[in-house]
């Protein structure tokens, strides 16, 4: 264990990173599958955008579940086994589902799905942490974090290509057999974390969630769950309720899907940037510079739509840089998560920061509605220039933050 961490980043330990990453490529890919669907669903069942609502909050909530115990399975029976059961998990669920003619057996799939998808990500992350030396970790998380948005922006393409032609379907099938085939493709190829194997010859303590809350650890894991709470919360008032509030102010439709597709360009320049940063300023420091960018750009929109000066240009540039934040937040508290907890706690330290981030990714569907009621996209820019600078200000009181490159 120890000869890896100091080691120089091998060929053969990147490799092992790119294959995990397509893991999430397809976890991003899934879970943005039902969003896309939605109006065709709508068209096919002749049911309403209220009668899908609970099966897209049901599904959150699921994740959040899914996320905080699936690290804590991966500590006890290692990422690699932990990782290919949530593939066969939501690949079952979502090929299942496009077989499904009814809103309950739908609902429950997807529920059933958003477990798998929740606990991919711990087990992903914690093996990517651990074929990384520490020295290159945050540039190990960032691809852990671009991988999401990849599989998001390749559902998109599938849609387009797809939904007219092939039917919502079509895409469900691909969304549950791709993950199945990497799940058999991990059983021959994919090796399990020499760190976690290291762990268990050792006899190290047995994972639970009580233990990262023990004296040592409590104040920095508190501190860390809230500040992921409040990123995904900023995070996911913008992807779900943007396009609304767009088109509130009178913004067309088209205009929609370009600033949208903006947000996601600056959340993959965020991650890629707050990876170096972090080698440079530590996670302290590189989140002092992502967030302080995220409060300026919040604050410019409120004053372009305050004083009804917001312009299609003007706003699309601003929504990359919240995009840049957003994103760029949620990479320093994966480091954050890989950096707080040794080896054998590590997977369900991630997990627990995942699971109670994904609850402010729930509670997002609640606080942007109500924003944009408060005060239109005013109120909804302060929401999230508020929630990125409360994230910030809560990371820099973590006592453990990740070093700077020395």
């Amino acid at each position: 264990m120890e000869s890896l961490d100091s080691s120089a980043w091998s060929a053969g330990q990147k490799g092992v990173v790119g294959l995990v990453a397509i893991a999430l490529v397809l976890d991003g890919l899934d879970a943005q599958a039902l969003g896309l669907a939605i109006p065709a669903l709508i068209r096919d069942w002749g049911v309403t955008r209220a009668d899908l609502t609970p099966i897209m909050a049901a599904s959150l909530a699921a994740m959040a579940v899914g996320a905080t115990f699936g690290g804590w399975v991966g500590d006890r029976i290692g990422r690699r086994r932990a990782l290919i059961g949530s593939l066969v998990l939501f690949g079952l669920a979502t090929g299942v589902a496009a077989r499904t003619h009814g809103l309950i057996a739908f609902g429950v799939l997807r529920s059933a799905a958003g477990l798998g998808l929740g606990a991919t990500l711990p087990a992903a992350s914690a093996l990517i942490a651990e074929f990384t030396p520490p020295r290159y970790r945050s540039i190990g998380m960032s691809i852990a974090m671009l991988s999401q948005p990849v599989g998001s922006m390749a559902a998109g393409l599938l849609a387009a290509l797809l939904l007219e032609t092939a039917g919502w379907r079509s895409l469900f099938l691909i969304g549950g057999g791709a993950p199945l085939a990497l799940a058999l493709f991990y059983q021959w190829r994919l090796r399990e974390s020499p760190s976690y194997l290291a762990a268990s010859e050792t006899q190290a303590p047995r994972a639970s969630l009580w233990a990262l809350l023990d004296r040592e650890r409590r104040r920095d894991s508190l501190l860390a769950w809230i500040a992921c709470f409040l990123s995904l919360l900023a995070l996911y008032t913008v992807l779900s309720w943007g396009p609304a509030m767009l088109a509130g102010e009178h913004f067309p439709l088209s205009f929609t899907g370009t600033a949208l597709a903006s947000f996601s360009v600056g959340g993959i320049l965020g991650s890629v940037v707050c990876g170096l940063l972090m080698r440079r300023l530590g996670s302290r420091g590189a989140q002092f510079v992502i967030g302080g960018v995220g409060a300026a750009a919040a604050l410019g929109l409120c004053a372009l739509f305050g004083l009804d000066l917001a312009t299609p240009v003007s706003v699309g540039v601003l929504m990359a840089f919240v995009g840049f934040s957003a994103a760029g937040t949620q990479t320093t508290l994966y480091g954050l998560g890989a950096h707080l907890y040794p080896t054998w706690l590590r997977a369900t330290g991630m997990g627990a920061l995942l699971g109670i981030g994904r609850l402010g990714a729930v509670a997002s569907s609640w606080a942007g509605a109500t924003s944009l009621d408060l005060g239109g996209a005013v109120a909804f820019f302060v929401l999230f220039g508020l929630a990125i600078t409360s994230a910030t200000l809560i990371c820099a009181a973590i006592r453990r933050p990740v070093p700077p490159l020395s």
